[in-house]
């Protein structure tokens, strides 16, 4: 018995980006100056739209991956 494989339709790339609305970003007046000022450490959540506890997460987290382990707050001194 001999398998007869058929081509499946080849995606059009192109074509299905230029389906895809554009993406704007655009900063209000206020920000502007803050992110031209603020280093990239302070812009990033900015630009996130982090909340603190989001930002302190994924901090722990980076930190996890890195050393291995990170120590509770409640069990660091001071």
């Amino acid at each position: 018995m001999r398998t007869v494989w058929k081509r499946l339709p080849r995606l059009d790339r192109e074509r299905l980006v230029g389906l895809l609305p554009p993406v704007e970003y655009r900063r209000a007046p206020g920000e502007q100056q803050l992110f031209d000022e603020a280093s990239l450490p302070v812009s990033l959540p900015l630009m996130l739209k982090l909340d603190q506890e989001t930002e302190y997460l994924l901090c722990r987290e980076v930190a996890r991956r890195a050393l291995g382990s990170v120590p509770e707050p409640e069990s660091l001194p001071g």
